[in-house]
């Protein structure tokens, strides 16, 4: 009998916690058009040095609360845009974000269903960025 109860307990616990993380993994309402182009202004220390430039992210997948795309800044000597590097995230419902690159983390706010705020880290050997990002919903 003490064993019928603990495996009915176990089967239990199993199926509460597939429900718990299936409502952990839904689209919140802050998820809804995170898909398209993002540009925007990306400003702060690289190496010490100043910089202010153009900033594009294009978000290319959503699944749940979790995203991936690319990001390329403007180069400032040649106005080029730079390679695409990937970047991920994870989105919380309440428009809070924390993704990364090869490199570097992005700590940002969905502010409003078209604009986000953000700040990235990087501290890659010689290589440190501290930088705010700006960018507002350009595309689908």
């Amino acid at each position: 009998m003490k064993k019928l109860l603990v495996a009915t307990a176990a089967i239990m616990l199993t199926f509460l916690s597939m429900g718990v993380a299936h409502a952990e993994t839904k689209s919140g309402p802050r998820n809804v058009g995170m898909k398209g182009v993002w540009v925007g202004t990306n400003y702060g220390f690289a190496n010490g040095v100043f910089k202010n430039t153009d900033l594009r992210w294009t978000v290319e997948k959503v699944n749940g609360v979790t995203f991936t795309g690319v990001k390329s800044f403007r180069e400032v000597q040649t106005g080029e845009w730079s390679e695409p590097e990937p970047f991920m995230g994870i989105m919380y419902k309440n428009g809070e974000f924390h993704a990364v690159d090869a490199d570097g983390v992005i700590i940002g706010k969905r502010t409003s269903h078209n604009k986000i705020q953000a700040f990235y880290l990087k501290a890659a050997g010689n290589d440190q960025d501290a930088l705010v990002m700006k960018v507002t919903k350009a595309s689908r």
